[in-house]
């Protein structure tokens, strides 16, 4: 069970208590279920709840989910704001509450949706030529190695520490996995076409979007960085070269510039920190590979590989739960209870 009750065991869960909540507190809910993949365990579906006037000048949107490995932790933290200041967002200002963007990714507890999409590196023009990634080409034998022990996984590993030896150790975020389109069952796969996560959430932002002034998107994420740090990679102006992140393109907040606004849309992630990121990195790589031998796999160990992947991804103690919780009710504070739309 969660240290803090406020987060769910899983998907289903979190789903049904999103639902429940938002219906206690009187917001007005949409479903979009989810139109190929569905689950025995309970519906598949994207779920929106709206918080304020409609015709509001400023439109927050509060997402979860984009990884479905990050949803837990993500909802919980929608569930404690959407509590906490019930009452106390400002009268020209409206809450879109997105839970589970990815639900395919999230009900089956990985990373990418049904299709290996990434939907972090998805949201790009795919018109025309698509962006080359020649370093992850360089590693991806070795971050997608064909087992998960012995020689080979230990052959894998040296690659990638060769790798990082030689470019440096932001080398292999920020160039190696900031996103690659032509390995379809790779890491960070952006596809090669909207995925349906992207598309749904964009009609999402058109739909409560329209004719505010002002809009700001908060995405919550996990498994960077220190653990229980909040690090607020705010997209809204360019990084420095030497931010981890600077090179990753086609995030899911990118997904405001649909919007006609008369001033530029605040796009935040909240990136949480759990476990060090050569550990995170290698719970993916394992997934990874049990998506590509799922069939083969025993049962124990392919339950084992999700254990190892939830633990990168949710440091189950008290205080890095509460550390989630007054962190973004910081960030909320600043960017929704005390902006006017008219700033």
């Amino acid at each position: 069970m969660p240290a803090n009750p406020i987060f769910s065991e899983d998907y289903f869960q979190a789903q049904q208590r999103f639902v429940d909540l938002a219906s206690r507190l009187g917001f007005e809910t949409e479903v979009m279920p989810h139109p190929t993949f569905w689950s025995d365990e309970g519906p598949v579906q994207m779920t929106v709840a709206r918080q304020g006037n409609p015709d509001s000048e400023h439109v927050v949107f509060v997402t979860s989910g984009v990884h479905g490995t990050e949803l837990t932790a993500g909802s919980g933290i929608q569930l404690d704001l959407m509590q906490r200041y019930v009452d106390r967002v400002p009268d020209n200002t409206k809450v879109i509450w997105v839970h589970a963007v990815n639900p395919a990714g999230c009900a089956i507890f990985t990373r990418t949706d049904e299709n290996n999409v990434d939907n972090n590196r998805n949201s790009i023009s795919f018109e025309g030529e698509l962006p080359q990634n020649p370093d992850y080409e360089e590693l991806h034998a070795a971050i997608c190695a064909p087992q998960i022990t012995g020689q080979e996984w230990d052959t894998a590993n040296a690659a990638i520490k060769a790798y990082t030896d030689k470019n440096g150790a932001g080398a292999l975020t920020q160039k190696v996995l900031k996103g690659q389109y032509s390995v379809p069952m790779g890491l960070f796969y952006g596809g090669n076409e909207t995925s349906w996560s992207t598309k749904t959430l964009k009609q999402v932002i058109v739909c409560h979007g329209q004719g505010a002034k002002r809009a700001t998107i908060i995405d919550l994420h996990t498994g960077v960085g220190p653990a229980g740090f909040c690090e607020v990679m705010d997209l809204s102006s360019k990084p420095g070269e030497d931010v981890e992140w600077s090179l990753i393109g086609g995030f899911m907040c990118d997904t405001l510039d649909v919007l006609d606004l008369e001033h530029t849309p605040t796009k935040l992630i909240l990136e949480f920190g759990t476990i060090p990121f050569d550990q995170v990195l290698d719970a993916h790589r394992r997934d990874n590979w049990l998506k590509r031998n799922r069939e083969t796999v025993a049962p124990e160990l392919a339950a084992q590989i999700r254990q190892q992947l939830k633990d990168a991804l949710f440091v189950n103690t008290p205080e890095w739960c509460e550390a989630l919780l007054t962190q973004s009710r910081d960030v909320f504070e600043r960017y929704v209870i005390n902006v006017k739309a008219d700033a």
